[in-house]
């Protein structure tokens, strides 16, 4: 990755407090706890819930839309399949093609949602009419 990029980590677990002031303290319980110097801060923002309930999903995605900014910003949620229908109302996200699995084995099955259209990348988005 170019050193010109900067990423931040929003996480739970304070372990990765080891990465200094790329490290921030996320709780999903609290969307929107963050300094106001980050609001639309981030022209690409990746996220993995921690849980697949409706609840988490709705929290999650108050703390993409506040980091996120609101002109030509990049999504990637990370979640199970169960989510397509929240993903697409709360964030306009679409499913791609490309498909993570967990070396665990989950029993959901795992998904990713943009909301650009990778085109090749990533297998490209799924057709809106798809079943699977």
């Amino acid at each position: 990755m170019s050193p010109e990029i900067s990423v931040r980590l929003f996480e739970y677990d304070r372990r990765f407090g080891q990465y200094g002031s790329d490290f921030t303290y996320y709780d999903y319980n609290q969307p929107l706890n963050f300094p106001l110097h980050l609001k639309h801060s981030f022209k690409v923002v990746v996220a993995d819930p921690p849980y697949l309930s409706e609840e988490c999903l709705q929290k999650v995605s108050e703390t993409l839309s506040f980091l996120s900014q609101p002109e030509e910003s990049y999504m990637l949620l990370l979640t199970g399949d169960v989510q397509r229908e929240r993903a697409a109302k709360l964030l306009n996200l679409r499913p791609c093609g490309f498909r993570p699995e967990h070396s665990s084995k989950l029993g959901n099955e795992f998904r990713l949602f943009t909301n650009y259209d990778p085109k090749d990348r990533l297998g490209g988005w799924e057709p809106l009419n798809s079943d699977s």
